[in-house]
């Protein structure tokens, strides 16, 4: 065989090769691209169904307390219960919006306290931001006149990221209706030791759990915040709804005046 020809079946040896190694790529994009939106899809999947499930528990919650289910002996228990809606367990839960931190209204300390019991920030950063929320509050006469209308108003207040957002949710409250915690003192520490144990990450290991033991007093609530533990194969979603039982709408003697999106708080870790 000439050289000529050797040179010509090298070059078009390179070329399948580089034909191949293109296609690959190409092929191992596809791949890639297709799984990507299978992961999308389902994760689109899996908020609707906790979506739906959740709020079906929360009006199931509802229409029980409304019946009066949760008072024993002139005490009203902490709203709580496990609902099986298809095959999905939903373990639901009413929070009195007064047990809740009162971001309009909490004093520095009271707003240190919380964040330094989220697990969020030590001792002298809680108390940095403390005093840095209540310093948002005021206008620029010093008067505290500004009011923060959603939870997602703290992101505003100078040093408080998405992460310390994230952790001092469950501690914080827009009370509508009622007022939420807004000075610290023995009652505030009990309030919050309790929410402790009613955060979305405690209650995955303890769903199904009755808090029976956990006492709301004689008198109902005006507010309450409701997580509805939505548990979907190994995924436990939360979906959460704010309500009013002193603004009602219509036949209903409650009012839902704000509904977060459905969020995964607990899933499998990946395979060791």
């Amino acid at each position: 065989m000439s050289t000529y020809s050797r040179s010509e079946s090298g070059v078009a040896l390179a070329v399948v090769v580089w034909f191949i190694a293109g296609m690959s790529l190409l092929v191992a994009g596809v791949v890639m691209s297709a799984r990507t939106d299978v992961r999308f899809a389902q994760l689109h999947m899996g908020r609707a169904q906790a979506s739906a499930a959740g709020d079906g528990a929360v009006n199931l919650l509802l229409a029980d307390m409304r019946d009066g289910l949760y008072v024993d002996d002139g005490v009203a228990r902490l709203p709580q219960q496990v609902y099986q809606l298809g095959d999905v367990q939903v373990d639901v839960v009413a929070v009195p919006t007064e047990w809740l931190v009162d971001i309009n209204t909490a004093t520095a300390p009271l707003m240190a306290n919380a964040f330094q019991l989220s697990g969020a920030l030590d001792q002298s950063r809680a108390q940095f931001l403390g005093n840095a929320v209540v310093q948002w509050r005021r206008d620029p006469k010093g008067a505290a006149g500004v009011r923060m209308e959603a939870l997602e108003d703290l992101l505003s207040v100078p040093g408080v990221n998405r992460r310390t957002w994230d952790r001092v949710r469950d501690y914080i409250a827009v009370p509508i209706g009622s007022i939420g915690l807004s000075r610290p003192g023995a009652k505030a520490q009990q309030r919050m030791r309790m929410l402790q144990t009613l955060t979305p990450a405690q209650r995955v290991n303890t769903a199904g759990q009755a808090f029976a033991g956990i006492s709301i007093g004689a008198a109902r609530a005006t507010g309450y915040r409701i997580d509805a533990l939505v548990r979907i194969g190994d995924t436990f979603w939360l979906r959460r709804r704010w309500v009013s039982m002193s603004a009602s709408v219509g036949v209903l003697p409650w009012r839902i005046y704000r509904t977060e999106p459905a969020r995964i708080v607990s899933r499998p870790g990946p395979a060791v």
